[in-house]
């Protein structure tokens, strides 16, 4: 019996020690994909946003085969482009609305091989305030002292 309150105890005082309430974060990646260039060669990819938020986009020369030279990206909507373009590696982030976004990325492989890889990642952060997590401490050491305390009926 002593054993079995030892171990309930031990349990409560583990889950006190190592339980933490923190903040739900929810990142959204739209696109993360390497793109192969052949000479000059040019890529766009749309996509859709439903909510407020900031857009982020990040090139990379990934160095296999040839340098990918003259690398170029920027961000547009129908209505025109949006951000600053940026005319090498790098990260952008812009401040988006709802609406239909296309990434763009082109740049020139000249060498040897006539042809370099880009690396493209394009990720979403919501605008909206993050979500607390509860506190689910308090939840879990009441169930854990009510399992402590509860003892099965036996029959005679």
């Amino acid at each position: 019996m002593k054993l079995r309150q030892f171990s309930s105890v031990s349990l409560l005082v583990l889950s006190a020690w190592t339980g933490t309430s923190g903040v739900a974060g929810a990142d959204t990646v739209i696109y993360d994909s390497a793109s192969v260039v052949e000479g000059q060669q040019g890529f766009v990819e749309p996509f859709e946003i439903t909510t407020p938020g900031t857009l982020t986009i990040t090139i990379s020369n990934i160095p296999w085969l040839d340098v990918v030279t003259d690398l170029t990206s920027f961000l547009s909507t129908s209505s025109g482009v949006i951000g600053t373009t940026m005319y090498s590696a790098g990260t952008e982030s812009v401040s988006v609305g709802p609406g239909t976004f296309y990434a763009h990325w082109f740049g020139n492989a000249q060498g040897t091989y006539n042809e370099g890889v880009v690396g493209i990642d394009i990720q979403f952060q919501p605008s909206f305030s993050t979500v607390p997590l509860p506190a689910s401490l308090l939840l879990l050491l009441s169930g854990l002292g009510f399992l402590a305390l509860w003892r099965p009926r036996r029959r005679l």
